[in-house]
């Protein structure tokens, strides 16, 4: 009788074996290297961000607080549009560049600079126009000009975060999250005790300024050759631009919604209710952002070898997927207890949408390795075209729900965008197979599933 139970667990444990070992070799490859400094850069970014907006909700009131977030979605979404695409083009050419990259480097930063300046003051004109309730930006001169720098701090580090991620130093990213982070931490009771409502903008910018000095001292350390100068350089800009435009345009339309939800949500329900949003959204955002930094990944390695881009999509699409579950299901399964961090109202009012946005994660997963590839490929119509149709659902069904539901309707809004962006990437690689509709469904479930 031992000897049967023997016979029968040896297999199991050579096949646990065999998985450990699979799976040890996998998480070694460049993808999942460069992936894995992007995680946990996120995931220091999740947990000191808990700190600071459980720190935000204890000191100020919530009608204090929407406004706030608010802003500082803004600021992240004028940075995205002012880094013009051109930290993907270094991400596609700087690798190649040799000598002439450190002057590539910061001829992309110092455009993206200037276009940070003139869309930061433009949205400031316009804020009694579209953004009413954010007039505080306005009330003194300081707080105008010192918005429009942490705009430009925002763009700024964006595009450090991808010339660092072109030379294949994702681990320096890292590093300055972690720095911004306990920076903005250590600043927030300061600058609750000297600009009231205003100092939850400023806690996170004066953070951004920091971290982009440390940004560019760790440019300095990994790119040979680089120094910070401003750099006007048509030419070189001009090489970047062809690839980054359609980059461009598909990440402004896929992360707008992620930033323009909690603008709609502060005008169309109310500033308390804006408060409740952005907390549930930045932790339930926190697993897609997992599948997000896989696709980067993917579009770094991919350029650097296309001929692996199938292997290498399957290899992101296994890991998102895992990631997104789980995340998923700790989010799920303890959505009312991780909001009462916040306070009693925020859990009261968010659990549902918090749950809602955990589940939309395992679609976006997929969507997201799909548009990575779709970028090594340089199929930008196809990229765009998904990336619009999955914003414009999202904020649509937002804008009509947020009225009826309230914040559960965000997250309706949310699921079913990310739920048509799946459909159409699935319907886009079942037609691109050959055979029975049996037999390419079956492909495809072998393939998401990791097996040959």
């Amino acid at each position: 009788m031992e000897e049967q139970v023997t016979t029968k667990e040896a297999p199991t444990e050579v096949g646990i074996a065999a998985s450990a070992s699979r799976l040890l070799a996998l998480l070694g490859t460049p993808l999942y290297a460069n992936a894995f400094y992007l995680w946990v850069s996120t995931a220091g970014a999740g947990i000191a961000g808990l700190a600071f907006w459980t720190l935000v909700a204890r000191l100020y009131k919530p009608d204090e607080v929407g406004p706030a977030a608010a802003a500082v979605s803004i600021i992240t979404l004028l940075a995205m549009f002012s880094h013009l695409g051109l930290g993907l083009g270094l991400v596609r050419f700087l690798p190649e560049s040799g000598v002439r990259g450190p002057r590539l480097t910061n001829a992309a930063l110092t455009t993206s600079v200037a276009a940070a300046v003139v869309l930061s003051a433009a949205f400031l004109a316009g804020v009694p126009l579209w953004a009413p309730r954010l007039n505080f930006l306005r009330d003194q001169p300081l707080y105008s000009l010192a918005f429009i720098s942490f705009v430009v701090a925002a763009t700024l580090s964006f595009v450090q975060t991808y010339a660092l991620l072109a030379i294949r130093k994702a681990k320096y990213t890292l590093v300055q999250v972690v720095f911004v982070q306990l920076s903005r931490l250590a600043l927030t009771a300061l600058m609750a005790i000297f600009f009231a409502a205003f100092g939850i903008v400023a806690a996170g910018g004066v953070a951004m300024a920091l971290g982009v000095a440390v940004g560019f001292a760790l440019l300095a350390r990994g790119l040979a050759g680089y120094r910070p100068a401003a750099v006007i350089d048509v030419g070189a800009v001009s090489r970047l631009l062809p690839f980054s435009v359609g980059n461009y345009v598909a990440d402004t339309l896929l992360l707008s919604p992620a930033l323009v939800l909690p603008l709609l949500v502060v005008g169309l329900v109310g500033p308390v209710e804006g408060a409740y949003f952005y907390m549930v959204w930045f932790l339930g955002y926190l697993p897609i952002s997992a599948s997000t930094n896989l696709a980067v990944s993917l579009f770094a390695e991919g350029s650097s070898d296309p001929g692996a881009l199938r292997v290498l999509s399957r290899n992101a699409v296994v890991g998102g997927l895992a990631v997104a579950a789980v995340g998923a299901a700790f989010l799920f399964l303890l959505a009312d207890k991780l909001l009462l961090a916040f306070g009693r109202e925020y859990a009261t009012e968010g659990a549902t949408l918090l749950r809602l946005v955990a589940l939309a994660a395992l679609p976006a997963a997929v969507v997201n390795v799909y548009l990575g590839a779709l970028r090594v490929t340089k199929r930008l119509g196809e990229l765009v075209i998904i990336a619009g149709v999955v914003a414009m659902t999202t904020v649509a069904l937002s804008s009509a729900l947020l009225p009826v539901m309230g914040l559960t309707g965000a997250g309706v809004g949310h699921g079913l965008g990310q739920g048509l962006g799946l459909a159409i990437v699935l319907s886009r690689l079942l037609t691109g197979l050959e055979g029975p509709m049996k037999e390419r469904m079956r492909w495809l479930l072998v393939t998401l599933a990791g097996r040959s």
